[in-house]
């Protein structure tokens, strides 16, 4: 799988700057290059390094520049096991997104890309397939060629966006949630994720979409939903290659408590599309398709009222959505694309210097010339809208966010690689002026904290106590719509409006300060670095 793989690319760019393997037909030597001048290191070393701890001469004045955590971090990083095979690693390679993101790796290496990228993509192959499983070391063991040229400017930039990012991530939460004072104790979530007393009926349907496609789908309807008292309805919008079931356990919640529930699979980045595109069964996606998300959900909603009209309110929808759901989410609330910002945006990925490895960027950038014409997928129907790791940067800009429409909640996990907090959530937060709309910021979340059926993967990727997340993201869910949809204004508020210091909430080690108001100017009191980020 794609997520399996693409946080160890990064890693493997950094340490390209230090590493390499010992194999008869790999490098031998590692030669950093400064313009005209150059520096070697054996790899024995690094080797000995890696296996043991031992620090040779010839690495010791790299390892300088590393605190012991650091230094640390760098040998965990070789040594890590992935359950990526060779199959595995090969399909993510041949995927848009493995193509973009090997561009972007292969930077660090000082050779021509049509020498580097073949070579990169074989040593992941092969490194892959000693054992079963992906370490790094194994991966620079393998790469085929005598002498590994570094390019040193791009491995400082890489050097110190991953540097900044790690910081970050160690001193984000409690440093946001003590910018305006101690916060006040929140709403108690696992009281509002508690399911409700309210029976439902599950009825699986399809519809054809707007791109010849077929949409499956399943909707929730409970017992109470009437003609005189219609249900009103929350649409569930699945990430990128996962479907639906990642997420129905909050509809179930929310259909126990008289909702009406729809979800979807999208048709082109869906599990069950992107493995179809992979294996060469399905259709390979158009470049952008998934920026029509929003138009899908759209239809979804036009399903349900030419289904079940009669029992639900299909004039008071609330979306819930995850990582691309997250950005549809988003859109149909109202943020606007901007197309002129993305490029901008975009343009990074084409210096030679600089070495992007922010997935959600990467996504994004696939095929930014190739736009799609609308910019704005607003439904007036949508009167709440739950985005949980939301990709939105640089899709939307500062002033296309302004445009929203409709209270949003942000859900944002500090460990997320996938969908960055700062440039994904944080920042794109602090543009959005709709009232009601709300941040949580969850400690120690990662991007799929709160999906089902990831628990086969490493826990550094999914994060601790995933029971925890998803109770905590049922809760926050219940009292966000009901307050948004059902106009409850004796509803418990997950944050008060006008608590500038928020409110902590949620239990250890997923602890959330969930807060109104975040500005820019409070987010650079965290890392004056951040005024760099768009």
């Amino acid at each position: 799988m794609p997520q399996r793989l693409s946080r160890w690319l990064g890693s493997l760019a950094a340490c390209l700057g230090l590493t390499a393997g010992s194999a008869a037909s790999a490098a031998e030597t590692i030669v950093f290059q400064f313009g005209e001048f150059s520096r070697d290191v054996s790899v024995p070393s690094l080797v000995a390094f890696t296996e043991t701890g031992t620090v040779k001469e010839d690495l010791r004045s790299y390892l300088k520049l590393l605190d012991p955590p650091a230094r640390q971090s760098l040998r965990t990083a070789l040594k890590q096991r992935v359950p990526v095979n060779a199959v595995m690693a090969s399909n993510f390679l041949s995927t848009a997104l493995g193509e973009r993101v090997l561009e972007q790796v292969v930077k660090v290496i000082d050779q021509p890309p049509a020498i580097a990228g073949p070579a990169l993509s074989s040593a992941f192959i092969l490194g892959s397939g000693r054992e079963g499983d992906l370490r790094l070391i194994d991966v620079l063991q393998a790469y085929p060629t005598q002498t590994l040229p570094v390019n040193a400017a791009a491995v400082l930039s890489l050097t110190r966006s991953l540097s900044q990012q790690f910081n970050l991530q160690n001193r984000l939460f409690p440093q946001i949630a003590s910018i305006n004072g101690t916060p006040a104790p929140g709403p108690d979530l696992s009281s509002l994720a508690r399911g409700g007393s309210t029976a439902y009926s599950t009825t699986p349907f399809s519809f054809p979409g707007r791109d010849g496609t077929t949409i499956t789908a399943v909707a929730y309807l409970p017992a109470t939903a009437t003609a005189e008292n219609p249900a009103p309805l929350v649409a569930i919008a699945p990430g990128l290659n996962t479907n639906m079931n990642a997420l129905l356990y909050v509809g179930q919640q929310l259909a126990s408590h008289g909702y009406a529930v729809a979800a979807l699979n999208f048709p082109f980045t869906s599990a069950t599309a992107i493995e179809a595109a992979i294996e060469g069964t399905g259709a390979v996606p158009p470049p952008n398709a998934w920026y029509g998300q929003p138009g899908t959900v759209s239809q979804l909603v036009d399903q349900v009222q030419q289904r079940w009209g009669a029992r639900v309110n299909t004039e008071a929808v609330g979306v819930l959505g995850q990582s691309l759901g997250g950005y549809t989410a988003t859109a149909l609330a109202g943020a606007e694309l901007d197309w002129d910002y993305l490029v901008k945006g975009c343009s990074a990925l084409n210096d030679p210097t600089k070495v992007v490895l922010n997935p959600a960027v990467v996504w994004q950038c696939d095929a930014p010339g190739q736009v799609v014409k609308q910019r704005s997928f607003r439904d007036p129907r949508v009167k709440a809208a739950v985005a949980v790791n939301p990709v939105t940067n640089p899709i939307f800009s500062p002033a296309s966010l302004k445009a929203i429409a409709a209270p949003v909640l942000f859900v944002s996990g500090t460990n997320d690689v996938f969908a960055p907090p700062v440039s994904q959530q944080l920042i794109p937060f602090t543009s959005i002026e709709q009232p009601g709309s709300l941040l949580a910021l969850q400690h120690n979340g990662t991007h799929l904290s709160f999906l089902n059926g990831t628990s086969k993967l490493p826990e550094f990727v999914i994060g601790p106590d995933q029971p925890l997340a998803r109770q905590e993201l049922r809760g926050m869910a219940q009292a966000f719509f009901d307050r948004h949809l059902r106009d409850q204004a004796s509803a418990q508020p997950l944050a008060a409006p006008t608590a500038t210091s928020g409110v902590l909430s949620g239990s250890a080690p997923l602890r959330l300060l969930i807060t109104p108001s975040f500005s820019r100017e409070e987010l650079n009191q965290v890392d004056p670095g951040l005024r760099q980020f768009p």
